[in-house]
């Protein structure tokens, strides 16, 4: 890998690492608003030290601590690249924690605009972390962990398991108003992420049936400059074969296929469904 690569991949790793601790410090700690993962189960570590203890472990050093033993279980099952990358961008989370701590905001009328901003810029700092093959620990590495040991548990369901956990520990330890805005500020993240990781350009998957396959791959191939795969079938009432093309557009362009097919077979039968995510020759690439 070029150096100039390897330079963007971290440089991106601190900015996202260094949002994520803004949103945190600034939004979430100060109003006690606990979201999913290890720095939602920090924040409420934070605050029960002050409590009982008289004094507030710094939230940098309790996420750090939270992760290490996770680490070392994780160095033994998952990438050696992919744990390089997360042991760094947990230290510059930590880093950055550590950086912002005195960043504070304290007013409980505006909750809802602190879980707003918080989860935005959450949600987009830790989607720049991600799309770096990166992650910051926490709960995701706990998923990942555990996806690798029990490939039929999902990892979306152990993150969500995860995260409603803590949320959870935070609706005892502050209440039911500060749940609700974590909550809020999670979803909020959660699709901010799903932006930053697919970016906003959605795309199509087609299925056409019809009687003139060729004509319409043509016009696929040569008009939309886009790539189409004839695959066998049979209809199972008449028993004939037939073939059934299938091809990935930009939204936009689903428009032109109706109107060129149209021309072409008015009798041709079409299935839309939505790309969650789409790569390779005419999308996005592959990242590292």
């Amino acid at each position: 890998m070029e150096k100039k690569n390897i330079f963007m991949i971290y440089f991106f790793i601190l900015i996202g690492t260094f949002i994520m601790a803004f949103a945190t410090n600034f939004f979430y700690e100060s109003n006690n608003i606990i979201t999913g993962g290890f720095t939602g189960l920090s924040i409420v570590i934070r605050y029960l030290s002050g409590k009982f203890l008289n004094y507030k472990i710094p939230l940098w050093l309790i996420n750090l601590v939270l992760n290490v033993p996770l680490l070392i279980f994780a160095f033994r099952c998952l990438g050696k690249k992919f744990i390089l990358r997360t042991i760094i961008a947990i230290g510059l989370l930590s880093g950055m924690l550590f950086l912002t701590r005195d960043l504070k905001i304290k007013s409980f009328d505006d909750m809802m605009i602190a879980a707003l901003y918080g989860g935005f810029l959450n949600g987009f700092g830790l989607g720049l972390v991600f799309r770096n093959n990166s992650s910051t620990g926490g709960s995701d590495l706990i998923a990942s962990i555990i996806n690798f040991k029990h490939k039929e548990i999902s990892v979306a369901k152990i993150l969500f398991l995860t995260d409603v956990i803590v949320i959870s520990i935070g609706l005892f330890v502050f209440g039911i108003k500060n749940a609700m805005y974590a909550i809020i500020a999670e979803f909020i993240t959660s699709k901010v992420l799903d932006v930053v990781l697919e970016g906003f350009i959605f795309s199509k998957s087609v299925f056409i049936i019809s009687s003139e396959p060729d004509l319409i791959a043509d016009k696929i191939l040569n008009k939309l400059k886009r790539g189409v795969t004839s695959l066998k079938g049979q209809g199972m009432y008449t028993k004939k074969d037939k073939n059934v093309l299938f091809c990935v557009l930009n939204a936009k362009e689903i428009f032109k296929l109706k109107a060129m097919i149209k021309e072409i077979d008015e009798n041709a039968f079409i299935i839309v469904n939505d790309a969650q995510e789409v790569l390779g020759n005419g999308f996005r690439q592959l990242n590292n």
